[in-house]
């Protein structure tokens, strides 16, 4: 048994040798020791090693340690054994006995000496670099202390405390005072500081950051919404669509009641396409002659051929024979042209005694106008006149659907009905064009020849043209008078505005401004497309032109013009119609 037990000792004693020869550090004698010291029941080296603290530390990492050293990471390690080797205070460089043996070079002792050496600069570097910031800034006694008590004690969690309060110290003294060293605050000030000046500032200059633009483009606004100029420059142009409400100059019932004068109602109304209108306002026009009591209605735009009336598929003439069976129609049909112009006009039909007046119920068919008797309720009709009134003076004498010049008949744009008293003409005037490439026709052409027809015609009696004329006239009968479109837009050109000067100027008048001179808001036309009639955007086109002598009210005068107005709430076309009151004197 004792043979045994020292052979083993021997062995152990040999292996700690070699091992002693190869070790990686000397560690520390008095926690060697007590590790050693915990591990003495199990291990038979003991008493063999007291007299050698060395020898007993090779024993301890042989023999109780082979495999922790080296399976954990080298950053760990190195970072537990500086730790290890900083916090035994007992423990210092004498204890370490000279004969130790020093490990060889590119063994393990100094593969892990050197790493923990790099491990050591790179947070001796890593805890300077605070301290290099935190130099500057020596208003801060204790910032400066504690960083170096942190080189000295070594521990990075202290380092990484402190930092902060480095950081934010300085912070909030440069906010209070007005003087810093850093680089980052300087740019902050200037930011705030620039809107104050620029509040004070009324002009700004061009030398100035991206911050400063914004507030320019703001007061720009600002003063362009304050200044009058830019103001009057925003409203270029009007823009009137309030209608001005207007007070009826004549009743016809209390002028036959009190004067026993008649009072001759023409209708004149562009329905932009006959059969269009037809189907969505069947009852449109025997309303109008009912409420109004029309004498005569004109008809522009039609769009029909001749064969279109008797046309069994449109029966055209077969609605106005029931609708409007009391009035007598006058066609003039566009030749060159299909689906274009063409104008109408209906006139009421008086048998003399026989005949229906104004009074009189409402009759289906033609026919029934040449019976033998008079309707019920006919007390204004006395014999051959109405009230004091012929009826002879009610009815043509002559109808005519040209105008005598064959470059412009082709189109059928008049119809003229020749009264005792006066001239009637119903006409849609050419229309100059998006383009305006008709311009020049219209103006220099049509309108010269046509004033010259009606002087003509004014040499015998007085005249009336009415209609779709295509032209407002001035401000008042423009909604956006001043708009630069206008100067190029059909109906608005200064050329066809002049043209429409010069024929007032021969001795002629505009019915509705001449009785309403300062009526605003009042339009004929408005664009479907644009949707401008419900907000009153529109233009007067329709007329009533008379003579000047329709305009006299003498004691002489047997027909006077009494008033003009127009009707805008009559639906069905873009154009809307407009109404003319002539007084007939007994």
């Amino acid at each position: 048994m004792f043979s045994f037990t020292t052979t083993i000792r021997k062995v152990l004693l040999i292996r700690s040798l070699l091992v002693v020869s190869t070790s990686t550090a000397a560690f520390p004698t008095s926690r060697v020791f007590n590790n050693l010291h915990q591990r003495s029941e199990s291990a038979f080296i003991v008493p063999y090693c007291t007299s050698n603290n060395q020898l007993r530390i090779g024993q301890y990492q042989a023999l109780f340690k082979p495999v922790t050293v080296n399976t954990m990471r080298p950053k760990r390690a190195a970072s537990k054994m500086s730790a290890a080797a900083t916090a035994d205070d007992d423990v210092s460089n004498d204890d370490k006995d000279e004969s130790t043996p020093k490990p060889l070079k590119g063994s393990a002792a100094t593969t892990k000496k050197s790493k923990v050496v790099a491990t050591e600069k790179k947070e001796t570097k890593k805890k300077a670099a605070p301290t290099k910031k935190a130099t500057p800034k020596n208003k801060v006694a204790k910032g400066a202390e504690s960083s170096s008590d942190d080189d000295d004690d070594g521990k990075p969690k202290a380092k990484k405390k402190a930092a902060p309060k480095k950081k934010a110290s300085p912070k909030k003294k440069v906010t209070k005072g007005t003087e810093s060293s850093s680089d980052e605050e300087p740019p902050k000030a200037k930011k705030k500081a620039t809107p104050k000046k620029r509040k004070s500032k009324s002009t700004t200059s061009d030398s100035e950051d991206d911050d400063s633009s914004t507030t320019k483009k703001t007061k720009k606004k600002k003063s362009s919404s304050s200044s009058p100029k830019k103001k009057a420059k925003a409203a270029d142009h009007q823009r009137w669509t309030e209608r001005m409400p207007l007070t009826r100059l004549w009743n016809p019932e209390t002028a036959m009641t009190s004067k026993g004068s008649y009072t001759f109602t023409v209708i004149s109304w562009n329905v932009a396409g006959l059969r269009a209108f037809i189907k969505k306002q069947p009852d449109a026009l025997a309303n109008l002659a009912e409420r109004y009591q029309a004498d005569v209605i004109c008809l522009q735009e039609h769009k029909l051929q001749d064969v279109h009336l008797d046309d069994p598929k449109l029966k055209i003439r077969e609605h106005f024979e029931e609708k409007l069976g009391g009035f007598e129609s006058h066609w003039s049909y566009s030749t060159t042209k299909k689906g274009y112009s063409g104008t109408a006009m209906f006139i009421r039909k008086r048998g003399g005694g026989d005949g229906a007046s104004k009074k009189g119920k409402k009759q289906a068919k033609i026919g029934a106008f040449f019976t033998s008797k008079n309707k019920e309720g006919d007390e204004a009709t006395k014999g051959d006149s109405i009230g004091d009134i012929p009826v002879s003076h009610l009815q043509p004498l002559n109808v005519m659907t040209e105008l005598g010049l064959p470059k412009h008949d082709g189109e059928g744009r008049t119809v003229t009905a020749e009264f005792p008293l006066f001239h009637l003409t119903n006409v849609y005037v050419p229309n100059s064009g998006q383009k305006l490439d008709r311009l020049g026709y219209r103006t220099e052409e049509w309108d010269t020849d046509f004033l010259n027809k009606m002087q003509q015609l004014e040499k015998g009696k007085p005249v009336i043209w009415l209609g779709d004329l295509n032209v407002a006239h001035n401000e008042k009968d423009t909604w956006n008078e001043g708009a630069k479109h206008l100067v190029k837009s059909a109906g608005t050109t200064p050329q066809e505005r002049a043209s429409f000067d010069r024929q007032l100027g021969a001795g002629f008048v505009d019915a509705f401004r001449h009785l309403h001179q300062d009526a605003m808001g009042h339009y004929s036309y408005w664009s479907q497309r644009a949707g401008n009639r419900e907000p009153n955007k529109g233009l007067r086109l329709d007329y009533f032109i008379c003579s000047k002598d329709l305009m006299e009210d003498d004691d002489d005068r047997k027909v006077v013009v009494r008033d003009s107005y127009i009707i805008p709430d009559e639906l069905g076309s873009d154009h809307c119609p407009i109404v003319l009151e002539i007084e007939m004197k007994k």
